[in-house]
């Protein structure tokens, strides 16, 4: 039987009231949370009641790894999926979009839909949820059925920063990753970061191919990527995140060039290969894989191998600026154990505005991403090496007047020891921001009393109309000050 941890029980409480007043909701809850295991559980509680169900995933890795939890709760399923067995009689099916996509006219009608990864989509994905969405005739009862789609992801954005509610008409945050680690739902993290800092705004700005060309020719690892695993990680069991392929290949032979035992992974890597990497990792044998896109989500070691063990530390060598992205990867590091994972965070992806760290306190909105007036970019910075002052590019720095050597274009090494993160100081400084932000907004929604002045609002915050009738028909009457 499949038992829910309490913060899962109450999410799921949540996510049934608001399936009462909308038929597409979106479940936003972190990376390691267990959102799989809350969706498996409304998958038997559906085939309980006599309810068809469907589960979609973005990739075949993941079809493969949430029909093994199926299995193992005795949920009875077919595909929806090249490859594989379809019965037209099922109750419950697991699919991957593209093969939906392309079987548009004959998916299955269902009561409920439920969308992993909805992030992780484009045009097909939506074609596919516009097709759950349709009602249809259930001949068993006569009644028309009306369906819930149901989307899963842990950051509600698109990789183009557009906002999911384009499919959905209402959200339900699960708990705070903050929340989890304090709870020991996640794992505790020491976090590492480099010292002296590269100019890696500059590089963020350029195309994912220009980013990984210059990773892989300048081969360039603040402080050294594999002298700081042996630093701080000798011995366990390790990942790190490149920028492509070629560049992954490369990291994992300077491990072995080193006499650790690593191995790159993607996505052509053959299963059997790929199963056999992963086993052997789980065992120890091999204590480092390297990868740049494929374990970016839906990765747990222990379900994929059946062995009792979790990733214990991270390098992150890949310069970004999609949160999303980021909070993938972090996601990855921070399944729970006893020792606190360590992240050595090479790139300085910390420091991107609205990054901050994983336990960081965020905002999330069915919204899009607001971007720049005029679509501007955000200015370059340089940090000084001596007294690490963040200026506009320029000779020499303003603060402490240290002139900078001329950037040749041949390969170089910036030589550096990563400094740890003072976790604790910066989450009260967060707290801090976080209650006088609280305030503010707090007095702005007291100062409203009309429907207009809830719309004005909305309007300030990016948000939709609809908020602000629900606030205004919420709202209770105040008593006028004599």
């Amino acid at each position: 039987m499949l038992q829910l941890f309490p913060d899962q029980i109450e999410v799921m409480n949540d996510l049934r009231a608001a399936m009462k007043r909308s038929k597409s909701v979106l479940l936003q809850s972190p990376t390691g949370s267990g959102k799989t295991a809350m969706a498996t559980h409304m998958v038997m509680n559906s085939a309980g009641r006599g309810n068809r169900m469907l589960f979609s995933v973005p990739r075949r890795d993941l079809l493969t790894q949430t029909s093994q939890t199926f299995l193992k709760y005795n949920v009875n399923h077919s595909f929806v999926a090249a490859g594989k067995d379809y019965n037209p009689f099922a109750q419950t099916y697991l699919g991957m979009v593209d093969t939906m996509a392309n079987r548009i006219d004959h998916l299955p009608r269902v009561h409920t839909a439920v969308i992993d990864e909805t992030s992780f989509g484009d045009a097909a994905l939506g074609s596919v949820i516009a097709r759950f969405k349709e009602p249809w005739l259930d001949t068993t009862t006569g009644k028309i059925v009306t369906p819930w789609v149901i989307g899963l992801d842990a950051t509600p954005w698109k990789m183009n920063g557009q906002g999911l509610g384009i499919w959905y008409n209402e959200m339900v945050q699960g708990k705070s990753v903050r929340f989890l680690i304090d709870n020991k739902r996640l794992s505790q993290y020491k976090y590492f970061y480099g010292r002296p800092r590269a100019d890696y705004a500059a590089l963020r700005n350029k195309s994912d191919k220009e980013i990984a060309e210059y990773m892989e020719n300048q081969r360039l690892i603040i402080g050294d990527c594999v002298h700081d695993y042996q630093l701080r990680g000798m011995g366990k069991i390790w990942l790190t995140r490149c920028t492509s392929i070629k560049h992954s290949e490369r990291t994992a032979e300077a491990f072995r060039d080193a006499g650790i035992a690593a191995m790159h992974v993607d996505g052509t890597t053959p299963e059997d290969k790929k199963t056999a990497i992963f086993k052997a990792y789980a065992r120890r044998e091999i204590k480092v894989v390297t990868f740049s896109d494929l374990l970016t989500f839906g990765f747990d070691l222990a379900q994929t191998t059946g062995i009792d063990v979790c990733v214990e530390g991270g390098s992150d060598q890949k310069p970004t600026k999609s949160l999303r992205s980021q909070m993938q990867w972090w996601g990855r590091l921070l399944r729970y154990k006893e020792e606190p994972a360590i992240i050595n965070d090479h790139v300085n992806n910390y420091l991107v505005e609205g990054f901050g760290l994983p336990c960081s306190d965020r905002i999330w909105t069915l919204d899009s991403l607001k971007k720049r007036a005029g679509g501007e970019k955000v200015p370059p910075t340089k940090q000084c090496p001596n007294c690490f002052f963040v200026h506009a590019p320029a000779p020499n720095c303003p603060e402490c007047g240290t002139v900078y050597e001329i950037d040749s274009r041949t390969t170089k090494h910036i030589d550096g020891e990563l400094e740890e993160a003072d976790i604790e100081k910066l989450r009260i400084i967060e707290d801090r921001k976080k209650k006088d932000e609280r305030k503010r907004r707090g007095l702005e929604e007291f100062q409203c009393e009309t429907l207009d002045d809830w719309k004005a609002l909305a309007r300030k915050r990016g948000y939709k109309t609809g908020w602000a009738i629900m606030r205004f028909q919420k709202m209770k009457p105040r008593e006028k000050v004599q």
